[in-house]
């Protein structure tokens, strides 16, 4: 059998086509598009920078982190 790839251009046409594909009974999976490579680099500065928030908040007293060991203990 062969495949066909949708590509909709937003949220509501990616519903739409889910719905109908569910009541016609045809087999299909949602693959998240891969990111590009500055998509990835910004993803990782932001968070870089979240953290050094947070560091910079605790350093303030503004919030309270948790130690090492209490992180672990949960897992």
């Amino acid at each position: 059998m062969e495949t066909v790839v949708v590509r909709p251009r937003n949220s509501e046409e990616l519903q739409l086509v889910t719905q109908v594909l569910k009541r016609m009974k045809i087999k299909a999976e949602v693959i998240e598009p891969i990111p590009s490579k500055s998509q990835r680099k910004q993803a990782i500065l932001d968070s870089v920078e979240r953290g050094a928030k947070d560091v910079a908040a605790a350093l303030r007293g503004e919030i309270k982190l948790r130690s090492a060991r209490d992180v672990l203990d949960e897992l």
